[in-house]
């Protein structure tokens, strides 16, 4: 359901940090052998002292949540940041990271581009074939918030003409909800997770 596909439209600092990938695969590797960001003693002194509710450096965990995803300060539960920073980032392989850049610079939802040499020995073409979205039979139900800067709505609206099984499309009421509120926001099952439920009953 929260799945970001199209990243055409990012208003996060994600943007600037997309282009930086055009630079160089060892960037990434330099930060991560294999794993980037991922959950070590960062995360862990953040969830124990650095972000609790006392803590004077509070505000700096909730900021750098809101320049990543969003500014929502009114549905964050404060008292939850040290277990949210705790597991978060949870860390992703450094080959996601690169192919997350991928799909920004290209503005497609395609495979990995290793390289046109590799690509042609891999894929048989020298450019890596996009994901065939309307091959997708299944229903789908896609939700979405208008201050989700990571999955625009207009990165919704172009997924939406890409999949021929989409059932509707739902806007979450209230306007400031970002990309953490689907799984983090105060008000999650009143403005979203009810829904969801209901959807999801009728296929029992």
């Amino acid at each position: 359901m929260f799945v970001v596909v199209y990243l055409c439209c990012l208003l996060t600092i994600l943007d600037p940090a997309s282009h930086l990938l055009r630079l160089s695969r060892t960037i990434l590797r330099l930060l991560g052998q294999n794993e980037f960001l991922a959950n070590g003693k960062i995360n862990e002194l953040a969830g124990k002292s650095l972000c609790l509710e006392e803590a004077m450096t509070q505000s700096v965990c909730t900021n750098l949540l809101f320049l990543l995803c969003g500014y929502n300060e009114a549905q964050l539960n404060k008292t939850m940041l040290p277990v949210v920073l705790g597991h978060t980032p949870a860390g992703a392989s450094t080959r996601q990271i690169i192919h997350f850049g991928q799909l920004y610079n290209s503005k497609k939802f395609r495979n990995f581009d290793h390289g046109w040499i590799s690509n042609k020995l891999i894929y048989g073409t020298f450019k890596p074939p996009e994901y065939n979205l309307s091959a997708i039979t299944a229903p789908i139900y896609l939700h979405y918030g208008d201050n989700d800067w990571l999955s625009t709505p207009d990165d919704v609206d172009k997924l939406l003409h890409e999949i021929k099984s989409v059932v509707g499309k739902f806007r979450v009421p209230l306007d400031k909800f970002n990309h953490l509120d689907f799984v983090f926001a105060i008000d999650a099952y009143k403005l979203l997770y009810s829904r969801m439920m209901k959807i999801m009953s009728g296929f029992m």
